[in-house]
């Protein structure tokens, strides 16, 4: 009975290489005389990668004996029947090739779980190097990100700050401009106050000058009238103590004023009251004044009778004095 020949699936794997090409580079090894491995097949093919020819390798040692036990297995390889002798050195071959592949299936597996532990190895301390490095980035993210927001609210502070200053300024700049108008405009009032002062104050003197003026004059003539009119009577003489008094209160008076007018630069309102209240003492003075002059003009018919009568003469001024007396006393109350 002639059993049908065993030929493998072909599978396709990685880069174009299948299942049909790695065992039929294992069978001319074989036929060669040469166990079929995985870097001879490599170079038998001429390309493909360990991990895609060892699966198929694989796959052919374990069809092997079954084809070795039908040498027609074989035919397709080289061309014809496959005599006993082959067969046999085949079958032989298979054998070692069998034992020697178990061997090196071992040995590429521990080699595998050796090479396998030491990527796990490797992957773990990458994977806890990756975990620490992880933590660190995370770390360092959480850092430079509380570092933004702290750098993002310095800064939100820092323009408002800014702003802050700028209207600061700009107001700073307003009240300088306007300060300095204010400034202007108290020196314009300052200077026209004291032009106003300088005025008045030279008012004032001219009319003191000339209120001293008359008060001289008015003495003066008075003095002469009072040496004409010694012996007048005791009532006159009496009138002329009185005279006497409200000429020394007419000079009390002016003193006063004097010195009032020495304080008209203390303040324009006090210098208002106190001008209103000189001219009323001015006025007063010059109604005085008038009233001498008055009594000095009058008529001497009076006075010639009475000095007949008393035998003396009576003195003008000291009718007069008599006269304003009250007069001068309301002045200068």
């Amino acid at each position: 009975m002639v059993m049908p020949r065993t030929t493998p699936n072909p599978r396709s794997g990685m880069r174009g290489i299948s299942e049909q090409d790695v065992w039929e580079a294992a069978d001319a090894l074989l036929l060669a005389g040469q166990r079929p491995t995985i870097e001879r097949i490599r170079l038998q093919m001429g390309r493909g990668s360990p991990n895609t020819v060892s699966p198929y390798l694989d796959a052919w040692f374990a069809g092997l004996g079954a084809r070795l036990r039908q040498p027609q297995g074989f035919a397709g390889a080289s061309g014809g029947t496959v005599p006993e002798t082959v067969a046999q050195a085949a079958a032989h071959l298979w054998d070692v090739a069998l034992t020697a592949g178990k061997a090196e299936v071992a040995e590429m597996a521990a080699a595998r779980t050796s090479e396998l532990d030491a990527q796990a190895q490797a992957l773990a301390a990458e994977r806890e190097a990756l975990v620490q490095a992880r933590a660190v980035l995370q770390e360092r993210l959480a850092s430079a990100e509380v570092a933004a927001a702290d750098a993002r609210q310095a800064r939100d502070e820092a323009q408002a700050q800014a702003r802050r200053a700028e209207a600061q300024w700009v107001t700073a700049q307003a009240d300088a401009v306007e300060s300095r108008r204010l400034l202007a405009l108290a020196r314009q009032e300052k200077e026209a106050l004291q032009a106003e002062r300088d005025a008045e104050r030279a008012a004032w003197d001219e009319e003191r000058q000339r209120v001293n003026a008359r008060a001289d004059a008015s003495e003066r003539r008075l003095m002469l009238e009072l040496d004409g009119q010694r012996e007048a009577n005791k009532a006159m003489i009496a009138a002329q103590k009185t005279l006497q008094k409200d000429v020394t209160a007419a000079e009390g008076t002016i003193a006063a004023l004097r010195e009032t007018q020495l304080g008209l630069e203390a303040a324009r309102t006090v210098q208002e009251a106190v001008t209103g209240r000189l001219r009323e003492q001015l006025s007063a003075q010059e109604l005085l004044v008038a009233q001498y002059r008055a009594l000095i003009a009058a008529p001497r018919e009076s006075i010639s009778s009475m000095t007949a009568a008393g035998g003396r003469r009576l003195r003008p001024s000291a009718a007069a004095a008599i006269a304003v007396a009250p007069g001068a006393r309301r002045g200068r109350r």
